[in-house]
């Protein structure tokens, strides 16, 4: 008699469902990031471009934003800085840097120019999903607390 096999089970989908934009310039990245955040439950657009970011920003009213630094766009140096700007139209967009760019000068400037936390990558898939849950409102860690610092394991 055979017996079934068993299947791992996927963990729940997140309960709110926030739609994550993901911005990135490197495929793979943003494949592995998008990979990520499905896995748990997030609906997952992703986009390369700096001004197409903005206009699917503005178009969806985005709440929750993980983004590559430095993805120039028209209207400033960095999408993320433009994010920003937004935040008076949506009080509740969130943005993650999640980025390459790991040197304490790249964490400050993120988080100077608007970033609500900081993760290098690669990083571990446990330290990403943590950090989104948290900017959805779903983590209790204090908003800003990068996990830059935290060691990761891919």
């Amino acid at each position: 008699m055979m017996t079934p096999k068993t299947r791992e089970p996927r963990r729940a989908p997140a309960p709110a469902a926030t739609r994550v934009l993901v911005i990135d310039d490197e495929a793979r990245d943003a494949a592995t990031t998008l990979a990520r955040l499905a896995r748990v439950g997030y609906p997952v657009v992703a986009e390369a471009e700096g001004d197409a970011v903005l206009r699917l920003v503005r178009a969806e009213a985005m709440r929750l934003v993980v983004s590559e630094l430095y993805i120039p766009c028209t209207e400033g140096a960095c999408v993320v800085t433009a994010l920003k700007q937004e935040r008076a139209r949506l009080p509740r967009l969130r943005v993650l840097a999640h980025s390459r760019h790991t040197g304490p000068a790249d964490d400050a400037w993120a988080l100077a120019a608007g970033c609500d936390g900081v993760l290098h990558k690669p990083g571990s898939a446990a330290s990403l999903v943590r950090e989104v849950r948290r900017l959805d409102g779903l983590d209790e860690h204090e908003p800003g607390t990068a996990r830059a610092g935290d060691p990761e394991r891919p």
